[in-house]
């Protein structure tokens, strides 16, 4: 049995990583999220004429929708199985069926990918080298007005020297050990 150790190669390689089929979620992300982000929501308004006005007649009535911006983090270093990007896609594809908008950031020792998830079931994973938590860190105090929560989901194999400004959910898979070092609530994927 080989024990998972943090790497520190840096990764340029680049594969494709997708799912068959959606299995059921391991955890519940639509009450989980709705309880971590709280208040935090972007609010969108849409004109409708077939909604009336109940302050002024002549004009279109408002729709207003709350949504949430996540930025969700996948760890793409080398000591993160296949198995495990699978798992982590699965719980990915869920917190995105709970109507929040998903921006994927792919990093191992520095940020490879950052693209907008709309349900596809298959990921361009790019780096597979060794693993810092810190680029994707900063990234999210650099944007904080663009994202409501950062939700990272890695083997926990590493550790954090930058302190969040955003709400930040640690995801470790299910064959990881736990890190109770990590800046924010930590969860594992457990079945």
């Amino acid at each position: 049995m080989t024990q998972k150790k943090r790497g520190n190669i840096p990764g340029e390689m680049e594969g494709i990583i997708e799912i068959d089929e959606i299995i059921p979620p391991k955890f519940d992300w639509k009450g989980y999220i709705r309880r971590f982000n709280g208040v935090s929501t972007k609010v969108y308004t849409k004109k409708l004429r077939r909604k009336e006005n109940k302050r002024y007649s002549d004009n279109p009535g408002l729709k207003i929708k709350m949504r949430q911006h996540v930025l969700l983090a996948i760890d793409t270093s080398a000591s993160v199985s296949n198995d495990e990007l699978i798992e982590f896609m699965n719980e990915m594809h869920h917190i995105y069926k709970c109507g929040t908008d998903i921006t994927i950031i792919q990093c191992d020792t520095l940020i490879r990918s950052i693209v907008p998830y709309k349900g596809d079931k298959h990921l361009n994973v790019h780096g597979r080298g060794g693993t810092l938590f810190d680029p994707v860190l900063e990234y999210a105090n650099e944007n904080i007005k663009k994202y409501t929560s950062l939700v990272y989901f890695t083997d926990g194999e590493c550790y954090a020297s930058v302190k969040p400004k955003i709400p930040v959910l640690w995801v470790l898979s299910e064959r990881s050990q736990l890190n109770d070092a990590l800046p924010g609530k930590v969860i594992k994927l457990d079945l």
